[in-house]
Parts: structure tokens; sequence; C-alpha cells
């Protein structure tokens, strides 16, 4: 049994999720964020939400090499954390660094992979079938350097559309198609999906709000997670009768009401939830098969929103 380094675990995460071409905000800065020794031997990855403190002592508590993060360091700002600093944030990043955990963020390419991302998997948990993508985004690649990644199989991946601005473009959501059911049974299978991450005062809100729950049919969902839930015109231009995001504006629940397509919230960071815990999974699936001496878990950390 072999123990890969930080640095081939970093490859092969990076590689995976494309972390070199996926569009993205500048506040993302997908790919490592914090580098420990690249030499060192890599035993235990976590994944989790949010790089919080609170994840990151859970992090380091484990005795984790490497956490990967949805939402990373530099989400606030754009930028690292300073450790030592006056930033609220610095204490993550000192954390970080004085216990050696390299940091990985993987925000877009979380939400775009074609099996492992938010989308893919909860359209896959609520027994739906993918038709095509849809909910274009825009921004620019995450610079990296090359040894940190290499050629991947990337046709199932959505098409990536390069913009006269500069900027690149991908519709990072999902439309998938479900056997005729209510959107009461969607609702179900939704809590049922990601309930155990939600904190006790939450819950997914239905919009028209608990109308017509029962008796209206669902046969097109639109998905995206996250905070896409303002998107019901670009949904229904899709042909969806229901939309499943994580958050959205108030005039969300208006144009609901009044366009005919339904809106399931369940809360931003629940979620987005899911695409971390796939990632658990094929990381665990690749060292059996690799026959590394190297596990991965998931870090639970609800925030209530």
């Amino acid at each position: 049994m072999s123990t890969p380094t930080i640095e081939d675990m970093i490859r092969k995460i990076c590689s995976e999720y494309r972390v070199n071409s996926i569009p993205d905000s500048s506040r993302a800065w997908n790919g490592p964020q914090i580098i420990s020794d690249l030499n060192r031997p890599c035993r235990l990855i976590v994944s989790a939400t949010d790089a919080s403190l609170e994840v990151i002592e859970k992090s380091v508590k484990l005795g984790a090499d490497i956490l990967i993060c949805h939402h990373g360091l530099t989400w606030t700002h754009g930028c690292i954390p300073l450790p030592s600093s006056d930033e609220i944030e610095a204490a993550r990043t000192q954390l970080a660094i004085d216990n050696n955990l390299t940091i990985i963020g993987l925000h877009l390419p979380m939400d775009a992979h074609p099996s492992l991302g938010n989308n893919a998997v909860l359209s896959k948990a609520i027994d739906a079938d993918f038709e095509r993508n849809w909910y274009s985004t825009k921004g620019h690649p995450s610079p990296l350097f090359h040894e940190f990644t290499q050629s991947n199989d990337n046709t199932s991946w959505p098409e990536i559309i390069d913009l006269e601005d500069g900027r690149k473009s991908m519709q990072i959501g999902i439309i998938s198609r479900v056997k005729s059911c209510s959107r009461l049974e969607i609702k179900s299978r939704l809590e049922e999906l990601i309930g155990m991450e939600q904190t006790s005062n939450e819950m997914i809100r239905c919009f028209p709000e608990d109308r017509n729950l029962e008796s209206t049919l669902v046969n097109t969902v639109a998905i995206c997670t996250g905070a896409a839930g303002g998107a019901i015109i670009e949904a229904k231009e899709s042909g969806a009768d229901l939309l499943i995001s994580g958050e959205g504006p108030a005039h969300a629940a208006i144009l609901a009401h009044e366009s005919g397509v339904g809106l399931l919230l369940g809360g931003h960071h629940a979620t987005e939830t899911v695409g971390p815990r796939a990632l658990v999974e094929w990381l665990n699936e690749e060292s059996n098969n690799n026959n590394w001496s190297l596990k991965a878990t998931f870090i639970s950390s609800p925030i209530g929103l």
C-alpha cells in the first residue's frame, strides 16, 4: 500500500475539476490557496462547503492534510486573509499554516462537474434525468501552475464559450426530467437529501408559498444550487415547471406566483453540501482502486442560511 503526496493529490483534484479551465468569479481563486510541503505524505483529506474557522479547527483536530472547500479562503475579498493581521479571517490562515494544512478551493468547478457537482448530485438524488445545461455564468479561470494539472476527458462537461470582452461563459445549472409527480414529492426528496445539513430553524421554502403543492405536477426541473433562486424567468424560458436552488431575492417569490414556475429553496449552504460529499466518495473509491493509504471524510458545519 502506497501513500500519495500532497502534490499528487493537488494535481489529481485540480485536474478532475478542470480548475485551470472553468471560468469563475475573481473572488473564488479555485485551486490551492494554502500549500504545505508538497512532498509530504497525504493520508487524510477532508471536504466541506465553507473554509470557516470552525471547519479549519475541525480539520486540524482530525489531523487532515488537505481541506477542500466549495467556498474557500478568498471568498470575501478575492485574496488570502493575511495571517497575524487585524483581518477578521486572519485566524483561519494562521491556523492552517501552523498545522501544515493545505487548503483547496473549488467553487464553480464543484457546481459544474458533470457527475460529482452539486447540481448533478442533486438531480440524481431527486430521481431526475439530465436533459441539458442552463444558467450561464461569466468570468475567468483561476491561474494555476502547470504541474498541478494533467489532461482529462472533458467531453461530458458544459461547453466553455469565449466572450467578446475577454471573459468566458459556461452553463453550470441542469435541466432535468422527472416522472410526473407533485411539487410535494420533489420537496420530500430534497428534504431527505439535505435535511441533516439544515439548522433546527431552517426548512425548505416553497413558492408560491405552500399553494397547490400536492396538485401541481412537475415534469421538468431547473436546478442550480446556491444563490440562483432569482432565475425564475430563465427557468420558465427553459421549459421548467420547478426551480430548485438554495436562496433567492424577494422578487423571486412574486415571480414564482405569477409565472407558474414553482420555487424550492433549501438554503445556500445545505444545497451545496452534496458536491463536497460526492467528492469524498470519489476520493475513497480512488484510494481503494489505487491501493493508497488515504482516506477522505466530509465535515458538516451548518450555518443556518
